[in-house]
């Protein structure tokens, strides 16, 4: 009778291609935030996946250059993460989003919403989700609100730290799709 052997095989990161974030901020508090949960997701799965990250002002997508060169990063991102306050995006904004629907080369990932003001709900937030659902929906993209827990709430799970809520959507083994809004 044949025993079956388990054993543990340790990939090499060396020359894979990294996971591609790309993140969109619009001030120093939203850089930080950001910061934060990038670090939580190289926390929880730095041992499995190489990251590469590409960081941008969303000030900055006014200029064309720059818009160019963002709108590259998501035609390879995997991960499009927007640290926002709680109002709806510039038309500059929008109409660089939309630019990038053509540049857009992936058939998956998913786009990420942290909104950076907790305090503040209403309309603003849900224009906000609405225009970034739709956007992640042209970009073939699955859609992550990260939102923060709103004042006087019960919901469990807003109140988790937002690394922490990342690995509520960690895929299953064998899984080749994000299948977020699946």
């Amino acid at each position: 009778m044949s025993t079956a052997i388990l054993t543990q095989e340790t990939l090499s990161l060396e020359g894979a291609n990294p996971c591609q974030f790309l993140v969109l901020y619009e001030d120093a508090v939203a850089h930080d935030l950001a910061m934060e949960i990038c670090g939580g997701v190289m926390a929880r799965f730095g041992a499995e996946l190489a990251f590469a990250f590409s960081f941008w002002k969303v000030k900055d997508l006014n200029n064309p250059v720059s818009a160019h060169w963002a709108a590259e990063a998501v035609a390879r991102a995997d991960i499009i993460l927007f640290s926002l306050p709680a109002h709806d995006l510039t038309p500059e904004t929008s109409q660089w989003l939309d630019a990038c629907v053509q540049a857009r080369t992936k058939a998956e990932g998913a786009l990420a919403l942290i909104v950076t003001e907790p305090r503040v709900a209403g309309l603003a937030v849900g224009a906000l989700l609405s225009r970034l659902q739709f956007a992640a929906h042209r970009l073939q993209m699955d859609f992550l609100p990260l939102l923060p827990p709103l004042p006087d709430t019960s919901i469990e799970v807003s109140a988790a730290p937002w690394p922490a809520r990342l690995n509520e959507f960690q895929e299953e083994p064998g899984s080749n799709h994000w299948g977020l809004n699946e």
